[in-house]
Formats: C-alpha cells, structure tokens, sequence
C-alpha cells in the first residue's frame, strides 16, 4: 500500500512539474487562413448572440436586426484585432 502512495505522489509531482512555467506564445505564427478563421468565428458568435436575443440569424436589409448584426459582427472583428477596409 505504501508503494501504491508513493508511486501516485511521484506521479502528482511530475504532472506538477510540467505545469510549470508561463505559456510561449512566440512559438505561434498566424497563418494565412486567419483572417477567414475570426470571420467564421465571428459569425458564429452572432449567430449565437441573434438567437439568445430572438432575432432571426440572417434578417432582411431593410430591418433594425440587420444594422444590429452589422456592428456586433464588426465589434468582434475588432476584438480579433482586425479594422474595417472601407
């Protein structure tokens, strides 16, 4: 029994042990689909946003639900740290 806890402490100990330390995010390089990536990750949080509010996913132009998904949609692209090209 004694070797059943020392086996799992020693197996605590490095599992510990490889959490150490702060993430490197320099190892990370954007790739060339990140640009469709945060589009298609931002619509799907509109869509979501859309729904949680009951309005329809994809409104008419012509609709208030229309400009509001226009700017949710260009809030999160900015979060994503995109700007508009017009």
């Amino acid at each position: 029994m004694t070797r059943l806890r020392i086996a799992a402490a020693l197996a605590g100990l490095l599992l510990l042990a490889g959490c150490g330390g702060g993430p490197s995010y320099r190892e990370w390089t954007a790739s060339k689909d990140v640009p469709t990536v945060a589009y298609d990750e931002c619509t799907a949080e509109v869509d979501a946003t859309m729904r949680l509010r009951g309005y329809p996913n994809r409104p008419l132009p012509e609709t208030p639900q229309f400009s509001y998904r226009r700017e949710i949609f260009s809030q999160c692209m900015r979060r994503k740290g995109y700007s508009d090209n017009s």
